[in-house]
C-alpha cells in the first residue's frame, strides 16, 4: 500500500480481511468460534457477483470468506460489506449479494455483516423486508458492526491484526490510535513487513492530518518502532536483490556458481543480512 491519500477504505479492508481471514471471522462472528472452534479452512471467494444490477454498474461485493470445519459442520460464508457513510447503507444490495452467494454455494449459509466506519451517530437498520398485501415475502437481518468504546476492550484483548486496525476507528487522537495499532499488530501473528504495508491504511482510518506527522514520528521513536520499520524496509530491499539474482539464474543469464558468488559478496559487504544470504544460497544448491 502507498500513501494514505491514495487508499480507499474499501481497498484497505479488502486487503486486510483477505490477508487475515481467520482473524476476520474471529472479530465479526466470535460466537461462531465459541460454538464450533476454529475453522480448518477459510477461503476468500470471488468478488464479482453474477446477478444483474441494472441501476449500478459496480457488481463487486466487498469481502466474502468461506469457512469449513473438520467435523463436517455446515460451511459458513462471512460476507462483510463496508460503508464509510451511514446514510448510504443499502440493505437491498446486501440482500442481492447474500442471494448470489447462497446460489453459488448451495451447501453453505451466509452471515452478512455491515461494517460502518462513519463516525457520525446516524443509526443504521439491521433489518430489511419486503411485504405485499400484508405478507412478508422477503426478509434480511444483518449484523451492523461499528467500533465504539464499548467494543474497544474486546478488540484490544485479541491477538489479531484485524482487531488492531479496527481500534483506530474509536480512538480520538489519531497519533495515539495509529501507534497503538502498530504496537498491537507487532504483538500479533503475521509477517513483520505487514506493519509497513498497512501503516498508510491505519493512518487513513484514524484520519491523521499531515500536521500530525512530526508528532507521529516522535511517538514512533519513543515506542522504538522507527527502527522496526527501517529494518523492514532494509529486509524488503535485500529480498528484492536476492529475488532478482534468482530470476537471472532462471533465465540463464547467470550461472548458479556466479549467483552464489554474488550473494556471498553481498553478504560479506553487509549489503544483505547474513540470514537472507544463507537462505538464498540454500535455494541455489
Amino acid at each position: 500500500m502507498t500513501d494514505s491519500e491514495d487508499i480507499s477504505e474499501d481497498r484497505g479492508f479488502k486487503a486486510l480481511f483477505s490477508a487475515y481471514p481467520h482473524e476476520t471471522i474471529e472479530v465479526f462472528v466470535p460466537e461462531l468460534l465459541s460454538e464450533r472452534g476454529k475453522p480448518i479452512t477459510v477461503t476468500v471467494l470471488q468478488q464479482e457477483s453474477t446477478l444483474p444490477d441494472l441501476g449500478e454498474p459496480n457488481r463487486f461485493l466487498d469481502v466474502a470468506l468461506l469457512a469449513t470445519w473438520a467435523d463436517g459442520s455446515q460451511a459458513v460464508i462471512l460476507l462483510v460489506e463496508h460503508w464509510s457513510e451511514a446514510r448510504k447503507v443499502d440493505l437491498r444490495r446486501v440482500n442481492w449479494y447474500v442471494a448470489d452467494l447462497a446460489l453459488r454455494h448451495s451447501g453453505a449459509v451466509v452471515f452478512p455483516v455491515v461494517l460502518v466506519t462513519d463516525p457520525s451517530a446516524q443509526t443504521v437498520s439491521d433489518r430489511w423486508d419486503m411485504s405485499v398485501a400484508g405478507m412478508t415475502v422477503a426478509a434480511l437481518r444483518v449484523r451492523v458492526f461499528r467500533v465504539t468504546n464499548v467494543e474497544l476492550p474486546r478488540l484490544r484483548s485479541l491477538q489479531s491484526r484485524v482487531a488492531a486496525m479496527l481500534t483506530t476507528l474509536a480512538v480520538q487522537d489519531a497519533v495515539d490510535a495509529v501507534v497503538a495499532a502498530l504496537e498491537h499488530m507487532a504483538r500479533s501473528p503475521g509477517p513483520l513487513d505487514d506493519l509497513e504495508r498497512f501503516l498508510p491504511f491505519a493512518m487513513k482510518l484514524a484520519r491523521m492530518p499531515e500536521s500530525d506527522t512530526p508528532r507521529f514520528r516522535r511517538r514512533l521513536e519513543e515506542a522504538g518502532m522507527v527502527n522496526v520499520l527501517t529494518e523492514m524496509k532494509e529486509e524488503a530491499k535485500a529480498r528484492g536483490q536476492v529475488a532478482e539474482i534468482r530470476r537471472l539464474v532462471e533465465r540463464g543469464v547467470l550461472t548458479r556458481e556466479a549467483a552464489r558468488a554474488e550473494i556471498n559478496d553481498l553478504t560479506e559487504t553487509g549489503a544483505i543480512p547474513r540470514e537472507i544470504g544463507q537462505e538464498a544460497l540454500s535455494l541455489l544448491k
